[in-house]
């Protein structure tokens, strides 16, 4: 890659995308994907100069002085109680932890020029409408990685040098972002008919190289005789997470059953039926029919695919009753499936 030597000690800025570049965005979003990556994934700058970090997606920017980026989702200090289903029933997880946004990712830095130094610098969530930049100002020589609190395994660096050390130029850092985008988009373009999840096995979503994320369910329809358990999986390696949930109403108007569920997941605390199992982890796949929870719902809960993380990767149901019973990722509502009963 081309280097720059700099002309005179004057502070330049450098800019790292939080995910899929404007530019790119239209042929991401026709190929039904995103990218859960920081472009350029590694910049390297001189003491003095500023990185310019662009809030363009659902990411955050946390550089720890050392260690694991915080979590997104953390107790808010609350217990579920009353929760109900449609039938009258306590769910089981009444009195368990209400679980919501870690609330040191509520305050946010965008907008804002910090400089770093030993503590730990986070931009926060970009919850406000079109967020600005967060700038960070790097005085000392050093590398600094920092992390998505949104998407597992999201990471990027910044190398900092002395002042008569050659780093890349604008030109040269352009064109990486270009090649980055160009093997993503042919990565998420392939994903779709790479992905070939077992018999039975509905995959949410499909995971490449390079934080490629696929937002689809693989199948996203699927036939199968009454008494068939159908399992719900993350796909391996994904930088993402999802559910797949059963129920009544339009996921994306928040006037439904569904919509309220996958809205409460936009707050700062969430709804325990949007964010548990349906049914208590442990215990033998449930049978599913219209009458289940009174309305016919079902639930994985939020899944990850990290082998650490207390989130699960996977959920099972079994169909009992003929009929068509369409799904739905509360956090992704556009992700929808269906599966037909015979």
């Amino acid at each position: 890659m081309a280097l720059a030597m700099p002309e005179a000690a004057q502070a330049a800025t450098k800019s790292v995308f939080l995910g899929v570049p404007p530019a790119n965005q239209k042929a991401f979003e026709n190929a039904v994907s995103d990218v859960n990556a920081f472009f350029p994934g590694n910049v390297r700058i001189h003491t003095g100069d500023v990185v310019s970090f662009e809030p363009v997606g659902f990411h955050s920017v946390d550089m720890p002085r050392s260690g694991a980026p915080l979590p997104l989702v953390s107790p808010t200090g609350k217990k579920i109680a009353g929760l109900l289903d449609a039938a009258g029933v306590p769910f089981w997880f009444n009195a368990g932890a209400e679980p919501g946004f870690d609330k040191r990712l509520l305050k946010s830095n965008f907008g804002r020029t910090l400089v770093k130094r030993s503590t730990r610098i986070t931009s926060g969530l970009p919850l406000a409408d079109k967020p600005k930049p967060m700038k960070v100002r790097f005085n000392k020589a050093g590398l600094h990685t920092y992390f998505c609190n949104v998407h597992p395994g999201m990471k990027g660096t910044v190398r900092v040098v002395g002042r008569r050390s050659p780093v890349p130029s604008a030109k040269s850092d352009a064109a990486r972002v270009k090649s980055q985008a160009a093997k993503a988009l042919a990565a998420a373009k392939a994903l779709p008919k790479n992905t070939k999840p077992p018999a039975n096995t509905i995959s949410v979503g499909a995971e490449g190289k390079g934080g490629v994320s696929y937002f689809g369910m693989l199948p996203d329809t699927l036939t199968v005789p009454a008494g068939t358990t159908v399992n719900f999986t993350m796909p391996s390696g994904s930088t993402d997470v999802h559910t797949a949930t059963f129920g009544p109403g339009d996921a994306e108007k928040k006037d439904t059953y569904l919509g309220a569920l996958a809205a409460s997941l936009q707050g700062v605390a969430f709804d325990g039926r949007a964010a548990y199992p349906s049914e208590q982890p442990g215990l033998p796949p449930v049978g599913l029919s219209p009458a289940l929870h009174g309305n016919g719902f079902w639930n994985t809960g939020i899944m990850d695919a990290l082998a650490a993380s207390p989130l699960l990767a996977a959920g099972s149901v079994t169909f009992t009753t003929p009929g068509t019973y369409p799904y739905v990722c509360l956090i992704h509502p556009f992700m929808k499936g269906t599966v037909t009963v015979q």
